[in-house]
């Protein structure tokens, strides 16, 4: 009976599980490494739901060797729920394997430090943590030990300065919505803590965390929708909405043609046209500065960079960079780019057509060196 209680209070956690694994699942030939991410992250808030239920039967059992088996898995998978959130809130940014490892070691700490308990049972070691006291009427207590019990607090809290500091990082540039789902997200989980807190409860986490693993899930989603599915770009539909939101901040276009492409296509077939594609559009997104500058793919072989309330510096060496990698690569574009000054009075229309004018001028120059046998 209890058990079938238990079922029935988390019908709304064991609903959006379905639906995050479910989606995951049907992603995961193509989102590999985000949908198992999700999986991993549903499945540990399902365990700690009927983890916090089997501590709490246990305990009124006075079973305090079992109960002590689920607190200690409770302590020890919190803060993990929280590195993988913010693994999930950095999927678009390639990292070292040293920041998974440096962001990694607190979890290897709460583990040894959560072990005490479960290893020396009611010792005077195990009582610097947490223990069980068994009751007059055959309960068992939970009782909270010194600072160590805090544990895991304090590093579910690091993982949340982790989350604020992304979060402030991608209020910079011009995709804040970023910004506002992490925000969100960090705002229930706290609130959520300080409920619990307050209340004595530890059951609420679970649900806020299940929801914002929904909401994060639908937006990357949404975030993915707006790309090229070839190169990863940014694509044109999106191009056109970012240019009508942020118009007065551009400062900063870069226009690119990519040269001989119908020749790959005609002599070499599509998949190879598709590989120098792919090829330049990773030189693109690999060599802009990554907070104001953004790569679209128009059509074809079409390119656009913009910059957002970038500066001069970041803009003139990211198309340094940008000639020098295609110049060790195989390929080969045409490129014209404009800068907008501060207090100039050029629309953001006329520093395209000056940038496309440009671009023409390069392609044209590549050509007649082809024709140019000295040149």
């Amino acid at each position: 009976m209890e058990f079938l209680n238990y079922l029935f209070n988390n019908i709304p956690l064991f609903s959006i599980s379905f639906v995050v694994i479910f989606l995951a699942i049907r992603n995961l030939p193509i989102r590999k490494r985000e949908s198992i991410y999700f999986i991993v992250f549903t499945a540990l808030v399902i365990y700690l739901s009927i983890a916090i239920y089997l501590e709490r039967y246990e305990a009124s059992l006075g079973k305090a060797q079992l109960a002590t088996l689920f607190t200690t898995s409770g302590y020890i998978v919190r803060p993990i729920l929280l590195y993988i959130f913010c693994l999930l809130t950095n999927m678009e940014k390639k990292r070292s394997k040293y920041f998974y490892i440096f962001w990694a070691l607190p979890l290897v700490i709460n583990l040894f430090i959560y072990l005490l308990p479960l290893m020396f049972a009611s010792s005077a070691l195990s009582k610097v943590v947490f223990y069980y006291e068994l009751q007059a009427d055959g309960t068992a207590l939970f009782t909270r030990g010194g600072a160590l019990n805090f544990t895991a607090h304090v590093i579910s809290a690091a993982y949340l300065s982790l989350l604020v500091y992304v979060s402030t990082l991608r209020l910079h540039g011009k995709h804040r919505r970023d910004a506002f789902v992490i925000s969100l997200c960090i705002f229930f989980i706290v609130a959520t803590v300080v409920v619990e807190v307050i209340t004595g409860r530890n059951d609420l986490l679970n649900i806020i965390c299940e929801i914002c693993a929904l909401a994060n899930y639908i937006f990357i989603n949404s975030i993915n929708s707006s790309k090229d599915i070839l190169t990863g770009l940014y694509d044109r539909r999106t191009f056109y909405e970012d240019v009508r939101r942020y118009k007065k901040q551009i400062n900063g276009i870069i226009q690119i043609d990519m040269n001989g492409l119908k020749y790959l296509n005609d002599n070499y077939g599509h998949e190879e046209g598709d590989k120098a594609l792919n090829s330049v559009a990773y030189i693109f997104r690999s060599s802009i500065h990554k907070e104001t500058m953004f790569a679209y793919r128009l059509s074809g072989d079409e390119f656009v960079i913009l910059m957002i309330q970038g500066e001069k510096e970041h803009f003139d060496s990211s198309i340094e960079l940008i000639k020098k990698k295609i110049k060790e690569s195989d390929y080969s574009i045409a490129l014209g780019d404009y800068f907008i000054e501060k207090n100039s009075d050029i629309s953001f229309e006329e520093a395209m057509r000056k940038s496309e004018h440009l671009m023409y001028l390069d392609k044209q120059k590549f050509y007649l060196s082809k024709l140019d046998p000295h040149r």
